[in-house]
């Protein structure tokens, strides 16, 4: 009864496909209307859960990296395709194609890609396809997927994801509590019932995989420019309050390597892909941040007038106080860029044929 049921609705599934790519070639044309590449978004976005169509994704991601006038046709296509959907593998492959065009299409259109927010809203989705057992966990799958595609994206439009060697350290610190509220988003990817670990949900996990441990990165190079500065003439040390902050946002990274480590552990038992080609992750220790954070407020200078700051500048500057923090720092960045394993390609991203 169980595969008599599976049969019939992947039938539908299928002659739901093949009505919206009917309606595509006879609807009329618009300036932002494309049949071609509303078939191919069609075809990349199908209701089918057990695979991806990687030809017409790989179609689409083609046009928007050497296209830029496609890149509208695809996000009109790309909104009218998730707006109307109750099926969570259509709304789900819908944002792993908005997640690909996102990153294909910043190097060779980056107005295309920093376009600010996804252009369609799914933070409230529900899908009505699925046996009424699974239904609400794919559903939270969908909408966490898309809470961390809207942050990003709008990220993305703010700011340079790769940062500015010359931000202050109110500036550095915004930066990477944007970047570890990004992570956090990242890690909410996740089954969130049984019996989800279908094909797709691995791929969309695989995808999530490949930007948390580029965003990993991104944090472990930020904070390690905070902590020992970056290359070219030596900056200011941070002054109490800045330092405090800092110390705050150490704490959240070592409490985020933690749930890092548990989340490669749940990729590897569901058998991600990515998951197996990682190095292991080497963890902030506690102990490693409560020596930090003794360094840190010891050599802080204090926010005192002029004259004061200038004379604590000359004893602050000695190698007896400079050395072991940045010593202390230096271990720290090496410790965690370990673990941030270079940017490997997304397989949904390559050409089709």
């Amino acid at each position: 009864m169980a595969s008599l049921r599976q049969w019939w609705c992947r039938t539908a599934a299928t002659m739901k496909d093949r009505r919206s790519l009917l309606l595509a070639r006879v609807r009329p044309r618009r300036a932002w209307h494309h049949r071609e590449v509303e078939a191919a978004v069609i075809r990349a976005t199908s209701h089918e859960e057990r695979w991806v169509d990687y030809r017409s994704v790989g179609r689409v991601f083609k046009w928007a990296r050497t296209s830029p006038s496609a890149v509208r046709p695809i996000v009109w296509a790309l909104a009218r395709r998730a707006r109307r959907t109750r099926c969570w593998a259509v709304a789900l492959k819908a944002l792993m194609v908005a997640h690909g065009m996102l990153l294909c299409s910043g190097g060779v259109s980056p107005r295309a890609a920093r376009v600010g927010r996804v252009p369609f809203e799914l933070a409230h989705f529900r899908d009505r396809t699925a046996p009424p057992a699974k239904s609400s966990a794919f559903s939270a799958f969908v909408r966490a997927y898309f809470r961390f595609l809207d942050y990003r994206s709008l990220l993305a439009a703010q700011e340079d994801i790769d940062g500015d060697e010359t931000d202050h350290h109110a500036a550095r610190l915004d930066r990477i509590t944007k970047l570890q509220y990004l992570l956090e988003l990242l890690l909410q990817i996740r089954p969130y019932g049984d019996g989800m670990d279908v094909p797709l949900i691995l791929e969309a996990m695989d995808c999530a995989l490949i930007e948390i441990f580029q965003v990993y990165g991104d944090i472990c190079t930020a904070a390690a420019r905070f902590l020992v500065g970056g290359p070219g003439p030596a900056k200011p040390r941070p002054d109490k309050s800045a330092a405090a902050a800092g110390i705050k946002v150490l704490w959240r990274a070592a409490e985020q390597s933690a749930q890092l480590s548990s989340y490669l552990e749940l990729c590897q038992v569901l058998g991600v892909v990515n998951a197996r080609k990682l190095p292991a992750l080497e963890r902030v220790h506690e102990e490693d941040v409560r020596d930090l954070e003794r360094l840190l407020m010891r050599d802080a200078p204090e926010e005192v007038d002029e004259e004061d700051r200038n004379g604590a500048c000359g004893a602050s500057s000695s190698s007896s106080s400079v050395e072991p923090k940045d010593r202390l720092g230096v271990r720290y960045v090496e410790s965690s860029r370990e673990a941030a394993c270079r940017r490997a390609p997304v397989r949904g991203g390559r050409d089709g044929d």
